[in-house]
């Protein structure tokens, strides 16, 4: 009888030992939260801001059933700080329901980089594009040091993003929230308009210059006579020299990635 109690307990540890990594919520994190929705490790908020940012990303999971959530951290002790951010979500409690839906934005204050994660339902509801467009909201207000801000505006999008994809139309390319142009974009659009505005000015001016002629030859402005050259001689005044600045890569994009616990995740990371 023991022999066999013995063979059925081996037989069950074997079963353990190869379940699933996709259950390892289930096995490891409790019931209760372990950490609050937002951690402020990188101490850089005062305690005002640490209470108004909480409270607005508390409001803001509950009423949406998907956790939204703020991190920050000194350093990423070596890892990628995409697969930081992965397993800061997976293994301390982080995600509402069955589908264990989220997002949570990770700030490295030593490396100054951040990454976005999202899981169940937020995956969907962030794409590539919509991520994209986040980023060109709070990444300035991090670089400004406007760390309190970059908290703030992350909740806000991630309320509107959520509430937007529940429509069945999330926020995505051809479908971005109202005026929002990506970076590039904008840049563009701008230069443009500075173009216009430069041309106008110039032909203005070259139109108040009617008593002036243009002439191929510098001689057609010498009066004849006037100028005799005894000595000459070549010299060299200056030379110009172009270079170009290799544009910094600020974000990693959007796409999948696989935590420590083998789940899928979805997100962007970049520098600030």
């Amino acid at each position: 009888m023991n022999r066999k109690r013995n063979v059925f307990m081996l037989i069950l540890m074997m079963v353990l030992s190869v379940v699933s990594p996709l259950n390892i919520k289930a096995q490891t994190i409790p019931e209760e939260r372990q950490l609050p929705r937002l951690v402020d490790d990188g101490a850089i908020l005062t305690d005002a801001e640490e209470a108004t940012i909480l409270s607005k990303l508390d409001e803001i999971s509950e009423r949406q059933q998907c956790d939204v959530a703020v991190v920050t951290v000194e350093s990423l002790e070596g890892k990628g700080v995409k697969l930081y951010a992965d397993d800061f979500y997976d293994f301390n409690g982080y995600g509402m329901g069955e589908g264990d839906d989220g997002v949570l934005l990770l700030v490295s204050m030593n490396d100054r980089e951040w990454a976005i994660t999202t899981y169940g339902k937020a995956i969907p509801a962030f794409t590539a594009a919509g991520l994209s467009y986040m980023e060109d909201q709070f990444r300035p207000l991090l670089t400004d040091g406007d760390y309190a801000q970059a908290f703030h505006t992350f909740a806000d999008h991630c309320d509107d993003y959520i509430t937007q994809a529940a429509t069945g139309t999330p926020y995505d390319t051809g479908n971005m929230p109202r005026g929002a142009f990506p970076f590039l974009t904008r840049l563009a659009m701008a230069l443009a308009i500075g173009l216009i505005i430069a041309f106008v000015v110039v032909t203005h001016m070259k139109s108040q210059l009617t008593s002036v002629g243009f002439q191929k030859a510098a001689a057609a402005y010498e009066k004849q006579g006037s100028m005799q050259i005894r000595n000459q001689s070549d010299l060299f005044l200056y030379r110009n020299v172009t270079r170009r600045r290799k544009p910094k890569q600020s974000s990693g994009g959007g796409g999948m990635s696989t935590g420590s616990s083998g789940r899928s995740h979805g997100g962007s990371s970049g520098s600030f």
